[in-house]
């Protein structure tokens, strides 16, 4: 009975193992940029309510993975406090639901854009992120 346990545990624990590895087809989109403040809003405030409020309703409707990054070393090593990147972690072909081939919203993004505006809103009171981004495709 013991053995039973045991190996029942084992493939249970083995299951969450690989089930945090990216697919193939997966889409990694990695958004680089700077932060203006608005006056008396820190950047602790601004990404409080970014990563809070904002990238839970935007998770919720794109059905997206969405965390902030920091560049350890490299040339996108953060420079200063105003910069911020995010990575988007879409499932293969997700992203293609939303957005066209040259990264502007189709019709679908642009509804899901609407309903996300009074978050849009909010987060404009407290500053603005400007980014670029570069959009990976796991091979």
């Amino acid at each position: 009975m013991k053995k039973v346990l045991l190996l029942n545990a084992m493939l249970l624990l083995s299951t969450y193992m690989f089930a945090q590895t990216l697919k193939k087809g997966s889409l990694l989109g990695l958004h680089k940029g700077t932060v203006t403040l608005s006056p008396n809003v820190t950047m602790e405030q601004f990404k409080k309510y970014y990563f809070n409020e904002y990238a839970t309703e935007f998770i919720k409707l794109f059905k997206v993975k969405l965390v902030e990054v920091t560049a350890a070393r490299g040339a996108d090593v953060k420079k200063n406090d105003s910069e911020m990147a995010v990575l988007y972690i879409f499932e293969p072909k997700a992203r293609d639901k939303f957005f066209n081939a040259d990264g502007k919203l189709n019709q679908l993004g642009t509804d899901l854009f609407a309903k996300l505006k009074p978050n849009s809103d909010e987060l404009a009171k407290l500053g603005k992120f400007t980014s670029t981004f570069t959009d990976w495709e796991i091979q």
